[in-house]
Formats: C-alpha cells, sequence, structure tokens
C-alpha cells in the first residue's frame, strides 16, 4: 500500500492501520489517535451551546446596551383598594358595556322622537359606573389607577386650602 508522506503512525503506514469508531461523534480513528481524540470530543459535545441572539450582537457597543427592558406591568387594581382580588387578573366587564350602549342608543331614539313630535325632552341616562375607577374621596370624581394617584394628592391640597380659606371667612361674620 503507498504510503501518505507525513502520516506515518507507530512505525506503520496509515492504510494498513484498523480504523476504531469513536463512541461520541462516530467517527473513525487510529487506536493511539482515539485516545488522544476521546476526551476533547466529549468535552465538544457535552457543551449546550447558548442561543444565538442578533439583537445582542447589532446592540453591542451602543448606549442601548445597557438598557434592560422591564417586562410590562400588568397590574390593574391597587391591592390597599381591593385586597382580596387577584392583581394580574381583570375582569371583563362587556355585559356593562354591552347594556350602557343599548341604554345609549333607546334613549337617544326617545330624544329623537320627541323632537319630532314637539314634545319636551326626556332626561338624560344616568353615566354608567366604571368598575376599573377609583372614585376620589374629596370631590366623588372617578378616575384610573395612575390619574387617581396623581389626582387625590392634588384634591386633597385644594381641599385643606378651600376649608383654611373658608374658615377665618366664618368666623367674622
Amino acid at each position: 500500500m503507498s504510503q501518505l508522506p507525513g502520516k506515518e503512525l507507530s512505525g506503520t503506514t496509515a492504510g494498513s492501520q484498523d480504523l476504531v469508531p469513536c463512541e461520541i461523534c462516530g467517527r473513525h480513528f487510529a487506536r493511539d489517535v482515539l485516545l488522544r481524540h476521546g476526551p476533547i470530543c466529549k468535552k465538544v459535545f457535552n457543551k449546550k451551546r447558548k442561543p444565538f441572539s442578533s439583537l445582542k450582537q447589532r446592540l453591542q457597543g451602543t448606549e442601548i446596551a445597557t438598557v434592560k427592558k422591564q417586562p410590562p406591568r400588568k397590574v390593574y387594581l391597587c391591592l390597599h383598594l381591593f385586597p382580596l382580588q387577584n392583581q394580574l387578573e381583570r375582569k371583563s366587564n362587556w355585559r356593562q358595556h354591552h347594556e350602557d350602549f343599548i341604554n345609549a342608543i333607546q334613549s337617544a331614539k326617545q330624544v329623537t322622537k320627541a323632537m319630532k313630535e314637539g314634545h319636551p325632552l326626556p332626561p338624560p341616562p344616568p353615566p354608567s359606573v366604571n368598575p376599573d375607577y377609583i372614585q376620589c374621596p374629596y370631590c366623588l370624581r372617578r378616575f384610573n389607577e395612575a390619574a387617581a394617584q396623581r389626582h387625590m394628592k392634588f384634591c386633597e391640597e385644594q381641599a385643606a386650602r378651600r376649608a383654611f380659606a373658608a374658615g377665618p371667612k366664618t368666623t367674622r361674620q
């Protein structure tokens, strides 16, 4: 058999050796080479590769790379206002919206009918109360959670000013 130049292994030619398959990768090697290959192959195949993120690579070296995205907030209710209700669970109030819509249409029909016949207009329907809104204890208006927190601070200060301003006037009279 012909010899490959520079490929003589332990005094024998490469063609006359019996090759043994690697148990890990299945490739065939001479026995003495397999002894060196085995630990390397185990190390390579046992490593779990991290999934490649092209976003991280694109942002690397920019100012954006330092900013971490925060997960979106799913808090809809105040715990101090509704301690027993789960924060992450928001009840669907489609039925209430549907009934409000039907009432608005009926009242609009009554107004149109009264205008055609020349009768006095019926009173407007009472405003519906949104269950997600929080009522201000000072002015009794309703706001969503974020606006309610801002408004209640402001309204408390205004109520204190009104009470202070009204106090001396009543004592003078």
